[in-house]
């Protein structure tokens, strides 16, 4: 075997095999199981630990759940899906009131397990939320998307540089972004409007998935 074909092999090697549609779906649900769990758990801590030290009271995420149910009520005002939040929100907690009544969690528990439950609800609004927020963020990558393509091919006519790096560092930052964001609103011990968590982030995702598009190669 020659130099450059052992070099060729060797590079071929290294080269990361790229996982399939179901891998990507898979690796992407896992993530946001993942992220939900995380938040949860540290939503909970956070809860006791504040109720423990005297940061606030026993009815502090209760007291949290009532402002972000008027966060739900705003929204249902403006809907950019044919589901409406607060029936979403209603069904969402009526399961999960089942579900912790057949595991015996109830308000009748003790003072730590009914923070607990006022937390696990409040991470689940938040979640609600959080779904609704999402064809937002569609609209503004759409929108990027389309104005990417209009300076790839202002760049293709004219000879203009392109960047593989920045496409990839580009391309690579737009869903750790969001599932982020997401992710430390769900655990977050106080209260925040979903614009101003969302807003940027939607913001920063559309710069990104614009420089991905507009720095793509040439030529496909």
């Amino acid at each position: 075997m020659t130099r450059d074909a052992r070099h060729r092999d060797t590079a071929r090697a290294r080269e990361p095999q790229r996982r399939g549609l179901m891998a990507t779906v898979f690796a992407i649900v896992t993530g946001v199981f993942g992220a939900m769990v995380m938040a949860l758990a540290l939503s909970v801590v956070l809860e006791w630990l504040g109720i423990a030290i005297g940061w606030w009271g026993p009815s502090h995420a209760l007291e949290l759940l009532s402002v972000e149910r008027g966060y739900i009520e705003a929204i249902e005002q403006y809907p950019l899906t044919p589901l409406g939040p607060v029936a979403v929100s209603d069904w969402v907690t009526e399961y999960l009131d089942d579900g912790l009544s057949w595991l015996g969690l109830t308000a009748h528990t003790g003072l730590y397990v009914l923070a607990a439950i006022n937390a696990v609800k409040l991470v689940v609004l938040r979640a609600v939320l959080s779904l609704f927020a999402l064809p937002g963020f569609l609209l503004i990558a759409l929108a990027a998307f389309f104005e990417g393509l209009v300076a790839r091919d202002i760049r293709r006519y004219t000879g203009g540089h392109e960047s593989s790096y920045i496409f990839h560092k580009a391309k690579r930052w737009v869903i750790p972004s969001v599932v982020l964001t997401v992710t430390l609103y769900l655990m977050v011990p106080f209260s925040l409007p979903p614009a101003v968590v969302f807003a940027p982030t939607m913001l920063l995702a559309g710069v990104m998935v614009y420089v991905a598009t507009s720095r793509f190669k040439k030529f496909v």
